[in-house]
């Protein structure tokens, strides 16, 4: 595992989001530098909250982000709200623990717990053939015939047979040629990318395997619609966050001109391999703004939230009654419990999960990464809920100091602050 080593959980998960969430995205942002870190990280001292400035402060100096923000969550209370530097490139306007950020893939979790309440409501089983389902979406000939053995069980942990990911096999590269297989118009939309990939063949039988990917989510996000006879967005927002007291987070856009009130802007970098959504071929001079699909990209990856709003959703399905839970206690051992094949990633519904070394999962969190922003949120084997959040995306280390940073910082902690922050972002 690159970095330091989260204590009391020997089998961490970080190291797996390291290698799997952040291949295809930070690899390919060309963030500045040579990505050495220029001196090793500040040891942290003392007993309080004191010691996360001291890592997220060190991290700003480190490798220069517009901004950081960072939210926790102790016994149900947020007891860290804190941002670092500004929510715009010019450093005119300084950020806020409650501006909206893409989270990239950190989208993922957020689909999850949508497919639980769907579940819940006894509008969808785990267990359906996800093609049952989506039967219209299906091509009329050549399909791999496994394709029926998929079900949604399968998608939620990322066990349905396709191994799709990094670049440039991603949908995400393949804009064009999804448009020219399947008709439409660019950039694909999620319809567009499922009836895509149910054109692909798989590389193993369902639920044999684990293959991390996006497509797999954007499917999820189509058998939440079919099933419940929602759009996508207005199931998550009525059965999801609103429940959970979040108002502020919604579906991103694509350019600078659909930027969300409240929200950041983007650092981004120029790389070749970033090309225009619009028209398939044009390099974008900033591929944050207009080099990536977030339109089709919907389930897996385009979800705005604010870091205060992410650790109230994690607090919210946590299985712990200090804050109001949105899920049941079913819904919680089959989101936390590992679904994925012995021998490879263990992952629960969405989340990555970290285990003991007995075994028992500890900790789940999920890393997301894109040209433009950076992400992180977990809870720790202590029930502390962490978030981070910056609107740049540089090299891996990047990454791996704020999440292995601010973890550290936060285990580290035993003078807790007993004032509750939330009513302070409604």
């Amino acid at each position: 595992m690159a970095g330091n080593q989260v204590s009391e959980a020997p089998l961490t998960s970080l190291g797996v989001i390291l290698s799997l969430v952040f291949a295809v995205f930070l690899s390919a942002c060309g963030g500045s530098g040579d990505g050495a870190n220029p001196a090793p990280p500040v040891v942290l001292v003392g007993s309080g909250v004191e010691r996360i400035d001291t890592a997220m402060n060190d991290v700003m100096n480190r490798h220069a982000p517009p901004g950081i923000a960072v939210a926790v969550v102790r016994e149900g209370k947020l007891v860290v709200a804190n941002a670092y530097g500004t929510a715009d490139i010019a450093g005119s306007e300084p950020l806020r623990p409650d501006h909206l950020f893409r989270i990239a893939s950190v989208s993922k979790p957020v689909t999850g717990i949508a497919a639980l309440r769907a579940i819940e409501e006894g509008l969808l089983d785990p267990d359906d053939a996800a093609f049952d389902i989506l039967a219209s979406f299906l091509p009329s000939s050549g399909a791999d015939p496994r394709i029926m053995q998929i079900s949604v069980r399968h998608f939620m942990h990322h066990t349905s047979g396709w191994r799709i990911w990094d670049y440039p096999d991603d949908p995400l590269f393949r804009s064009q040629e999804i448009v020219d297989a399947v008709g439409g118009t660019m950039p694909p939309d999620p319809d567009a990318l499922t009836r895509w990939v149910a054109m692909q063949p798989l590389a193993f039988d369902p639920g044999t395997d684990f293959a991390y990917t996006n497509i797999g989510y954007v499917v999820l996000g189509r058998v939440i619609e079919q099933s419940t006879g929602f759009a996508y967005e207005d199931f998550v927002q009525r059965f999801v966050l609103e429940p959970a007291g979040i108002t502020q987070a919604q579906l991103s856009g694509i350019t600078r001109a659909e930027r969300k009130p409240n929200e950041v802007e983007y650092e981004s970098f120029q790389k070749d391999i970033w090309t225009s959504v619009f028209d398939g071929e044009t390099v974008v001079p900033e591929p944050a703004y207009g080099g990536i699909n977030l339109v089709g990209l919907d389930a897996s990856s385009a979800w705005l939230f604010s870091a205060v709003d992410l650790v109230k959703l994690a607090a919210a399905v946590d299985g712990e009654a200090t804050y109001p839970e949105i899920i049941s206690a079913q819904s919680f051992d089959f989101m936390t419990d590992i679904g994925t094949p012995a021998g490879t990633t263990p992952l629960g519904v969405a989340w990555f999960l970290g285990t003991d070394a007995t075994g028992a999962v500890v900790k789940w969190d999920h890393g997301g990464g894109m040209p433009g922003t950076t992400s992180y949120l977990a809870r720790l084997p202590s029930g502390v809920i962490i978030a981070v959040i910056s609107n740049t995306a540089l090299e891996q280390n990047f990454f791996d100091d704020l999440a292995v940073g601010l973890t550290d910082a936060v285990e580290g902690i035993t003078d807790w602050p007993q004032t509750d922050l939330f009513p302070q972002y409604p």
